[in-house]
């Protein structure tokens, strides 16, 4: 018969301090990456086992990627980036909506909860990692300028197979350096991100090259960022008007 396995008192009182010692770990990590850029992620690990070669990448200073490819890349991942606080709560109400009607599920992700993802994660999808996500998402936010997020985004998002970041996607793609796109071509790109290993010369990626030159994501300076901030902030945002 099976003996039971008893955990005494002095056992159960390092449980909190465990917590604890993790969470100051976590937190930690979150600040060290406002200075470095990781060299490497899980998600690039496990690429690189899979393809038995090491993943494609070249970091870049956000300046240094010149205008179109980050402008793009926010259209088409999380358009109110520079309006939110990590959580798009519109994304997010507007995915429930469709889930409860029956709808395509679709993704409410914030670049920000894919920084934590991506950076500090692996892929896969349960409870367990949604919940570090999240406590992820908030240090970042409370740690790191907004431009620094953006700048670790577009250095780890996989932009072609066994491609990772914007300088390396667009060598890939456009054989140049990520400044010299043109607005077209970071169209073009973006437009592969949620599936990184389709073409971007093919239907879906054009349309969607269409749908972001079409629909361009306010940044803190352009004409008019400051109205679309205050009419962004007196909209109700919350859990109850995903249901209401």
């Amino acid at each position: 018969m099976a003996r039971l396995v008893t955990l005494s008192w002095p056992a159960l009182r390092w449980i909190p301090g465990s917590l604890v010692g993790i969470g100051l770990a976590s937190i930690l990590q979150v600040w060290v990456v406002r200075f470095v850029t990781p060299p490497w992620t899980l998600t690039m690990v496990q690429a690189g086992i899979e393809a038995r070669t090491l993943p494609r990448r070249r970091v870049a200073r956000l300046e240094a990627l010149g205008e179109h490819g980050p402008r793009a890349f926010v259209a088409s991942e999380d358009a109110r980036f520079y309006l939110h606080h990590g959580f798009d709560l519109e994304a997010i109400c507007g995915a429930v909506r469709a889930s409860l009607s029956g709808g395509r599920l679709r993704g409410g992700s914030s670049i920000s909860q894919q920084v934590a993802k991506n950076v500090f994660l692996w892929q896969g999808r349960s409870w367990l990692r949604k919940g570090l996500e999240a406590w992820y998402t908030v240090w970042l936010e409370v740690l790191l300028p907004k431009d620094r997020i953006l700048e670790l985004y577009v250095n780890v998002a996989q932009t072609g197979p066994h491609t990772f970041g914007l300088e390396a996607g667009s060598g890939l793609h456009f054989n140049k350096p990520a400044a010299s796109l043109s607005p077209g071509e970071a169209g073009r790109l973006a437009g592969i991100l949620p599936d990184p290993t389709r073409s971007i010369s093919g239907g879906a990626a054009r349309r969607r090259a269409s749908w972001i030159k079409a629909n361009p994501a306010p940044f803190p300076g352009d004409p008019g960022y400051d109205l679309v901030l205050d009419a962004y902030r007196s909209r109700r945002h919350g859990l109850l008007s995903c249901l209401l």
